[in-house]
């Protein structure tokens, strides 16, 4: 499933960016949950499945945050669950599931699912500063991600899972350069993570962003009965040009700059590392 859900985050991306690159500014947020609660026995079968979703492309509603829930059940108690939110530079996403085991009486077979997807994409014209045209300037692109899974997240045989995925890009329009991050809960820790790509003053720049949560259980899981996806706290993105009057603001009106951090100590926190940064590597150049 997990395979399955990135390849369909990857074309839906790519989706979006080729329509967004036939108009000069353009933005898009998307969201799209998915339960589901099935019980094979005893009696008879029973399937609850809800699905919603929405696609805002250059209008009024990208502009606001969005948001979606369902919940699925069957009458032995297995459900799934599922929520997002979704808005310029901030997505939310939840899921969870839990079913019944199928070893003691009455014998339950079934399973139950929730996944979360969420996305966004802004397009940022490089300028300001009073810089000319063609002027050779640099734009990061932070994340800060916090969030967790149950644990165990994974059973062998797939009869229990749990994952959270999370993605960036920055895009140059113009020449078609780009950076992306793909961040991944079992690999990765929570906070803080960055990707620079060097523009020059005159071009576009696309932000785009995607979080991604599941949970999933089946009554033939032993290590389980619950799995949990929760990234309802949030993922954030945020610019930091190489020059702070250039602009950080997209065609959407959002202002992606970093000075805008909700949290001012976490903020201090990741400009203080990337000074720390800055003045190590001038110690490692020759002299």
């Amino acid at each position: 499933m997990r395979t399955r859900t990135c390849k369909a985050a990857a074309v839906l991306m790519g989706l979006l960016l080729l329509g967004a690159a036939a108009q000069a500014q353009n933005y898009q947020i998307t969201g799209h949950v998915n339960t589901l609660a099935s019980t094979f026995a005893p009696g008879p079968r029973e399937d609850q499945n809800h699905v919603d979703h929405f696609s805002w492309y250059d209008r009024p509603e990208a502009r606001v945050v969005q948001s979606l829930s369902e919940f699925s059940s069957v009458s032995n108690g297995g459900y799934g669950r599922a929520s997002l939110s979704a808005g310029m530079g901030e997505l939310r996403a939840l899921s969870q599931s839990y079913y019944p085991s199928g070893l003691p009486e009455p014998h339950y077979y079934g399973y139950s699912f929730g996944t979360a997807q969420a996305t966004f994409a802004d397009t940022v014209r490089v300028e300001g500063a009073g810089l000319a045209v063609g002027t050779p300037v640099r734009y990061q692109l932070h994340l800060w991600i916090d969030g967790s899974i149950s644990s165990p997240s994974f059973e062998i045989g797939g009869h229990l899972s749990a994952d959270g995925l999370a993605e960036m890009q920055l895009i140059d329009r113009t020449n078609n350069q780009r950076q992306s991050l793909s961040w991944d809960i079992k690999r990765h820790s929570t906070g803080w993570y960055s990707i620079a790509l060097d523009t020059v003053v005159g071009h576009d720049l696309m932000v785009t962003g995607m979080l991604y949560a599941s949970a999933s259980v089946d009554s033939s899981a032993t290590l389980a009965r619950y799995a949990e996806s929760d990234f309802s706290h949030t993922a954030r993105y945020f610019l930091q040009p190489s020059l702070a009057q250039l602009n950080t603001v997209g065609a959407s009106g959002h202002d992606f700059n970093i000075s805008l951090v909700p949290e001012p100590s976490a903020a201090w926190l990741l400009l203080a590392g990337l000074a720390v940064l800055g003045l190590l590597r001038g110690r490692r150049q020759p002299r």
